[in-house]
């Protein structure tokens, strides 16, 4: 009868849905299930959430008993070192004077001498909780399983003499983050109002307190996250109206205004940073990177924010920057000398953990110097990947980049 018809039709449909789906798949029927079939992808989505939540939980065990087996050379005479890395939050490369930006959101580094401004880095990921990570950690996309079994960071400096401090702008996130983060001796996570200055009040108070000869301090800012207007106090509101107002493309001169003014508030912390450790007598360096950057309606499709599952040139290129005392130039003019030839050198954020190691002289094992932008044998060859949703290490071509995002790359002398 009727149901046997509709069934019998049902079925040909089905069937037939099944042939093209397979035909057009050429060959990629399994990403193409995973990615675009509902509920297949709803299915598979909730299942890599879940494995990765028990693989953070389980960290503590699956990471237990790793060591880098670090050494470090002392200075003569055991001079004072102090090293500081700045995570910086979606500060786009884009909206940098240093990076050509029409406006003057750089007041104070611009000013500066010392700083090689890497000209080049792109991000392994275009969100927080998987870039701050990776930054943290000696793997590379292809080897993202690895991250919940190595130590990262804060454990390769301990194990090398340092006393660590990890001080956040941003609240405990419960994730890998906070897993890497634990490993300093020292975590201290910022009260309100969570201004990025403070970050560099609780350095300096730590250094009065603190009289260690070798000390890591790495500082994790809010920067430039949304809402724009949080980030800086008012007297850092250079370019106005930057009130809060709701997001639409309506509102994109006092949005974009906002995203300036904390730029120049992170200019000013980066800055102020510079100086703290340029009053010390230390042998002290600096290095400062974005975990990703940040579309504000730049592009025909009107894209906002980051963390999108195909990316922009606006999210991917990040600003970057490095800065050397006296004292350090002194003791290692080949690294200082190796950072300013390296400021065109393509590399991605997978370069934080190892130049961070190499400027302190650390060496140990998953330590890699030729991934050290402080390093002349820094390798310019080396592929570029991007860890997709799928956590799969693709060529940045293949993130979903248009014609218009090559065309912003290629104003900035990059070739993803």
């Amino acid at each position: 009868g009727t149901r046997r018809t509709m069934l019998r039709t049902g079925g040909a449909v089905m069937a037939a849905g099944i042939v093209v789906l397979v035909l057009g798949c050429r060959g990629q029927i399994r990403h193409v299930l995973r990615d675009e079939v509902f509920p297949v992808n709803v299915c598979y989505n909730m299942g890599l959430s879940i494995s990765e939540t028990n693989k953070i939980d389980r960290y503590a065990q699956t990471s237990e008993g790793f060591t880098f087996e670090a050494t470090h050379q002392p200075l003569p005479q055991h001079q004072r070192e102090i090293y500081v890395m700045i995570i910086g939050e979606a500060s786009r490369a884009a909206s940098w004077q240093l990076y050509g930006y029409h406006r003057d959101t750089n007041p104070e580094l611009s000013k500066m001498q010392g700083i090689a401004l890497f000209r080049n880095v792109l991000t392994q990921s275009n969100t927080t909780h998987k870039s701050v990570p990776m930054i943290l950690s000696s793997i590379h996309t292809s080897q993202h399983d690895e991250i919940y079994r190595r130590k990262g960071l804060p454990q390769l400096f301990n194990e090398a003499g340092f006393t660590t401090y990890f001080i956040s702008n941003q609240s405990p996130q419960g994730a890998m983050i906070d897993n890497l983060a634990l490993d300093s001796q020292h975590v201290v996570y910022i009260d309100s109002p969570r201004y990025d200055m403070q970050m560099v009040d609780a350095v300096r108070k730590a250094l009065k307190e603190d009289h260690s000869d070798k000390i890591l301090f790495i500082l994790h800012s809010y920067g430039s996250h949304f809402s724009y207007h949080q980030r800086y106090p008012r007297r850092y509101a250079t370019f106005l109206p930057d009130d809060d107002v709701a997001i639409n493309p309506r509102h994109i001169d006092e949005i974009r205004n906002a995203y300036d003014n904390s730029i120049v508030y992170t200019d000013h912390v980066i800055a102020e940073m510079i100086r703290t450790l340029a009053s010390t007598e230390a042998c002290t360096a600096l290095f400062y990177c974005a975990d990703h950057g940040e579309d504000l309606y730049d592009k025909r499709d009107e894209r906002f924010l980051h963390a999108s599952p195909t990316t922009t040139a606006y999210q991917l290129y990040v600003a970057s920057l490095a800065w050397f005392s006296e004292d350090y130039r002194k003791h290692f003019p080949e690294k200082a000398a190796a950072a300013e030839a390296n400021e065109t050198a393509p590399a991605t954020t997978h370069a934080l953990f190892h130049t961070m190691a190499d400027m302190a002289s650390i060496r140990g094992r998953f330590v890699d110097p030729t991934v050290s932008l402080v390093n002349p044998g820094y390798d310019r060859k080396r592929p570029r990947r991007y860890l997709n949703d799928h956590n799969e290490a693709v060529p940045f071509r293949k993130t979903g980049l248009e014609p218009e995002d090559m065309e912003v790359f290629a104003r900035f002398g990059i070739k993803p």
